[in-house]
């Protein structure tokens, strides 16, 4: 009889040893899976007036300090927007990014992209845009076609919108004519 139960007792262990082993494994993988992908992060923004630095200064300047936020962003058109795109973790310093910049104009469209690589020392992309049109603006930060993450900010005129500089933009921006003088 104590045979029989320390056989019984073996089999038990030997079955649960197999599904807890089985178990742990698939957990394993998918956690390996999960972590592999590109990772997100924060945007983070800081403004500068360009124009009126000597270009020894435009050269030399550093930017370190930015605010890491991503609603109700709004900048100036005299502004030269610095951001910065601070990773969670390494996504890897040989891994391609594309900064896609898009204006809103019937949808997004794209105006400008760049290739970026992650900074060693930061694990950070950084960039910046000078000289934007008044309008709603869009950067996507892409990986291998895949959009990894995005944020949207406006750039509104200092003196801010009266019914005549909207006009006024708006006509300006269509190129179908019909489109133009229907307003």
């Amino acid at each position: 009889m104590r045979q029989n139960s320390s056989a019984k007792f073996a089999h038990f262990f030997q079955t649960n040893l197999l599904k807890n082993t089985t178990r742990f494994l698939t957990t394993l993988s998918l956690l390996v899976f999960i972590q592999c992908g590109v990772p997100k992060g924060e945007f983070g923004w800081t403004t500068t007036k360009m124009e009126e630095m000597d270009i020894l200064e435009q050269h030399i300047q550093t930017i370190t300090d930015y605010k890491m936020m991503r609603d109700d962003l709004i900048f100036s058109p005299t502004d030269t927007i610095h951001y910065v795109y601070q990773f969670s973790r390494n996504p890897g310093l040989e891994t391609d990014f594309h900064i896609s910049l898009n204006r809103y104009e019937l949808d997004f469209v794209e105006i400008d992209i760049k290739k970026k690589r992650v900074e060693p020392d930061s694990l950070a992309i950084r960039d910046e845009f000078s000289l934007l049109r008044t309008g709603e603006y869009l950067i996507k930060i892409v990986h291998e076609g895949d959009t990894v993450d995005e944020v949207k900010f406006r750039v509104l005129p200092d003196e801010g919108y009266t019914q005549e500089n909207l006009e006024q933009e708006l006509a300006g921006d269509q190129t179908d004519e019909i489109i133009k003088y229907s307003r």
